[in-house]
């Protein structure tokens, strides 16, 4: 904006003078000097003088007088409106009269201003340029708002504004064409009536309390077009404040989903129809179980008439069972409702517990550990129950000759140490539901590609190599996160976490989680990993703990040997490069055989063989919240030199 910009950088304003007499030119030089505005003249007295600047220059201002010998200032008027209509014309006279002076304010000139009373001069060219200033802002101000406009109905997206009482006031035209209304028909309207015909699902009174705390949201929502036809959204709500942070509208920015989520169930659906297809054997064996004895009771039946209750019986449950299990295998290829529900995890765990005791190989042992207070979360049932299929047929094939499949879950709180540990995690109460298997293992080659989309190491008749990647997806989509420890020739376990809908327990909500404090005391921490240092040494150090770190056994020893009597605990990693776990604490129990030692592994099983090799006070299974350092730091400390 040129005209502000010579006001505000104090850049001099180009004026084209119409004046025949040297001394008014002069006159009106040095009045606005004196003024403090600064102004460039070009002075002109002739018509062709005039037309040469106008056509050689811009200016931002034209002063003119009225009547000079061979040029009259109203044809200047009419020249500048033809040759610069945008440059404001004031005319500055000591002969023009009251009719003269409204007729030139007709034909265009911003003012006029008599040689009688001269100090009007600057304020008229102030406001001029003021007027013009404005004009250029309100122009490009409009200017913008057209192109924007343009821009929102260019998006593939359905952009909506709501004002505080929940109606419409803007609707672009990608939400005509995904939902069928025009614009003119929903201006005015309130947002609820249009988009879910007046019945919003619950997941709406979410989005307004998460509005209301946070100021956004974003979320699926399944909506009803103008012919009542249903339509899934990817929904971004933001509460819009104005400049003294009050709310002031709701933008809404949807995009149509639909078509991408009715692929993703096609594609989930086939991928279950996978699993069943790897467990039809298991299946059809069971079945026969299941059927063997009712046609076995329809003969009996038939020869011993006497038997009936009892043979009656037995065929009820024998065909309960196969109706139990066909309708468990028909829910599960169908799928189900692709909405989220409030569920709780057991029941799905128990469910699949029984699916391996029925279809895997008898060599395999399913363990299955529940916590009986497991909170509620926020899921899809038939996805989370794929999720549990898939890790259950790769520990399966992880153990052609058989061992101990063991499911389990618990309540857990990642805090922000445990969450700045995997990408995908955030702090809160999760439900976990883990699948461990005693099996091959996985190398640290596979370990990289594991979830990448098509990649397997089974034979090609064995599997897509889609499972993990589409258990990923599935538990993103959950907001949860997933994670996978194994040891080669030791097994593998895999955990997923789900976010906890706790406000279903306000009970477990009123529960505090007291975390025990130290009292000074001294922490070797041993670990290659330097983040793992780094974050152990501020969790231990916030809760009343000095700290010593080393990044090797070596490291260790030295460190020991210099301070022997003023380390209480060593905290150290079982897996390390050149001198491991159990050999840097039996190198410690030599120079202090009273020092308490935690070895911190990947699985129970590590626990178990430590054992053997070394004299240890306790065994931590990484990954680790604080929570589980603070307490079993606490329970070591307070032993009497108890070691296990």
């Amino acid at each position: 904006m040129f005209i502000m910009k010579v006001l505000g950088e104090k850049k001099a304003v180009r004026v084209l003078h119409l004046e025949d007499d040297p001394n008014d030119r002069l006159f009106v030089q040095e009045m606005v000097s004196a003024d403090g505005l600064d102004c460039e003249f070009t002075p002109v007295q002739t018509r062709g003088d005039f037309e040469t600047a106008l056509h050689q220059s811009s200016f931002d201002l034209i002063i003119s007088d009225y009547s000079m010998p061979a040029f009259d200032g109203l044809s200047g008027l009419a020249i500048a409106h033809e040759l610069s209509p945008k440059t404001p014309f004031i005319f500055f006279s000591g002969t023009i009269g009251e009719d003269s002076a409204v007729n030139s304010l007709r034909k265009g000139a911003v003012d006029y201003v008599t040689k009688q009373h001269p100090q009007r001069l600057v304020p008229a060219i102030r406001q001029a340029l003021r007027n013009v200033a404005d004009h250029t802002q309100l122009q490009q101000t409009e200017q913008k708002n057209r192109e924007q406009a343009e821009l929102l109905d260019k998006a593939t997206d359905a952009i909506l504004v709501c004002d505080l009482s929940n109606c419409i006031t803007y609707w672009n035209e990608s939400a005509e064409r995904i939902y069928g209304w025009t614009a003119v028909e929903v201006i005015g309207k309130e947002l609820i009536a249009v988009l879910f015909h007046g019945k919003p699902p619950s997941l709406v009174q979410e989005m307004m309390k998460s509005l209301g705390e946070r100021g956004e949201w974003t979320g699926e929502l399944q909506e009803l077009t103008k012919d009542n036809k249903p339509v899934i959204v990817q929904g971004r709500a933001t509460l819009i404040r104005d400049e003294n942070q009050m709310p002031k509208s709701l933008l809404l920015i949807n995009t149509d989903i639909t078509e991408r989520k009715q692929l993703e169930e096609q594609f989930l659906r086939s991928q279950r129809l996978e699993s069943l297809g790897v467990l039809i054997s298991g299946i059809a064996h069971d079945l026969n179980n299941a059927l063997t004895p009712v046609l076995i009771g329809i003969d009996m039946l038939r020869a011993s008439p006497a038997e009936k209750e009892n043979i009656l019986k037995t065929m009820h449950s024998s065909a309960r069972r196969g109706a139990d299990m066909v309708k468990q295998v028909l829910a599960f290829a169908r799928g189900g409702d692709t909405h989220k529900t409030l569920i709780q995890a057991e029941p799905l765990v128990k469910e699949m517990g029984k699916i391996i005791t029925d279809t895997f190989p008898k060599n395999i042992d399913c363990q299955v550990k529940l916590n009986q207070r497991l909170w509620p979360v926020s899921g899809i049932p038939t996805q989370l129950y794929q999720v549990l299929m898939n890790l259950c047929v790769n520990a399966r094939d992880a153990m052609p000759d058989g061992g101990t499949l063991t499911l389990a879950t618990e309540n857990i709180c990642v805090d922000n140490t445990m969450a700045a540990s995997h990408p995908d995690a955030k702090p809160g109460n999760y439900v976990c539901v883990s699948v461990a298997d005693t099996g091959t293992g996985i190398s640290i080659e596979q370990m990289e590609k594991i979830f990448q989309p098509f990649f397997t190491t089974k034979a090609p008749d064995k599997g897509t190599g889609l499972g993990l990647s589409t258990s990923v997806s599935i538990i993103k989509h959950h907001d949860g996160f997933l994670t996978v420890h194994s040891d080669v020739g030791h097994g593998t376990e895999f955990k997923f976490y789900l976010p906890a809908v706790i406000e279903s327990f306000p009970a477990l909500m009123a529960e505090e989680r007291l975390l025990p404090n130290g009292n000074g005391e001294c922490i070797l921490v041993v670990d290659d990993e330097v983040i793992v240092l780094v974050i152990a040494r501020t969790a231990l150090e916030n809760y009343g703990y000095r700290v010593l770190t080393a990044a090797s056994g070596l490291e260790a020893i030295t460190c020991l040997a210099e301070k022997r009597d003023a380390v209480d605990v060593v905290i150290a990693d079982l897996a390390m490069p050149l001198m491991g776990g159990a050999a840097t604490a039996n190198a410690l129990r030599r120079i202090n055989p009273d020092i308490k030692i935690i070895i911190a592994g990947d699985s129970e099983k590590e626990a178990e063989d430590i054992k053997e090799r070394v004299s240890v006070n306790a065994f931590m299974v990484k990954p680790f919240t604080v929570e589980k350092l603070l307490n079993g730091l606490h329970q070591v400390l307070a032993q009497n030199e108890k070691r296990t």
